[in-house]
């Protein structure tokens, strides 16, 4: 998505519109937008203009029930919005050195990261659907949140080496500091931090160290909540509860597992001159 928040703006509408149909009131076809897009963007992105809406129509066409496709069509939306957001505070940081609040952070980079959607989408793969009220009981929801964060933060500490180098802020390592010393925001120099400036250092290694522990917490979470969910007479008299929360457990898992080894997250070493 662009840099640019207007444009990021333009794009997330035109992807709600391809995938979904979401802006109805449309009179071009899904392939006359599509044909307009490769006059504009490039080919990588295209790409998940195209594949989306090949993607959700194979999902209709294979039985994806109504109330499943509101909801994954509800989680596509506030993901690519989410975007948006993110790209308005990178914005933000550039221009006015204004960092989001961690809590405002935490909220956005929990549907940015795209764990709520793969929740959703993992009915459609375990065949089940599930009823609203069991969706929306406290418990699956805080088990939700929990997933969702796990895979952010595992995310964003691993890239954290990579996006430092580059000088990109807009991370819970980044953001730790600056929310437990507000004062200290316009001192959070990344490249300080990169050249030899110990306290930046100091600040960044604490900071990391924080964002491993309240990863750690929030696995300790998901299986508290998941054993908690399983022995609510209420919540597993539904005979696909169970598979529903191994199977949104295992995309924390799995995430986990994928991310130390993906070469995504190696920094590469710094060359000399």
């Amino acid at each position: 998505m662009s840099s640019d928040p207007t444009e990021a703006e333009s794009y997330r509408a035109l992807f709600l519109n391809i995938v979904s149909r979401h802006g109805r009131k449309s009179t071009k076809t899904r392939p006359e937008l599509l044909k307009e897009a490769k006059h504009k963007y490039s080919s990588s992105e295209v790409l998940p203009l195209r594949l989306g809406a090949e993607w959700w129509e194979d999902m209709k066409r294979d039985g994806m029930p109504i109330s499943q496709q509101a909801r994954f069509e509800a989680a596509a939306t506030e993901y690519v919005m989410a975007q948006v957001q993110t790209v308005r505070w990178n914005e933000q940081l550039a221009l006015k050195g204004k960092a989001p609040s961690l809590p405002d952070y935490i909220t956005v980079r929990r549907v940015a990261v795209g764990a709520p959607l793969c929740i959703v989408a993992s009915e459609y793969d375990l065949g089940i659907d599930l009823d609203i009220d069991r969706l929306l009981d406290p418990l699956v929801q805080a088990l939700q949140a929990a997933v969702s964060d796990h895979v952010a933060w595992i995310n964003d500490i691993l890239s954290f080496p990579k996006e430092l180098r580059l000088g990109e802020v807009l991370n819970l390592v980044c953001l730790l500091p600056i929310h437990n010393n507000p004062c200290a925001a316009s001192g959070l120099d990344p490249a300080a931090a990169l050249n030899g400036n110990e306290g930046g250092r100091s600040s960044f290694g604490a900071a990391a160290c924080r964002a491993w522990e309240m990863t750690a917490s929030r696995h300790e979470e998901c299986v508290g909540l998941a054993s908690r969910i399983m022995d609510s007479p209420h919540l597993s008299a539904n005979p696909n509860m169970e598979d529903y929360v191994r199977a949104i457990c295992s995309i924390a898992a799995g995430n986990w597992a994928w991310s130390v080894k993906c070469n995504r997250y190696i920094d590469p070493p710094a060359t000399s001159e």
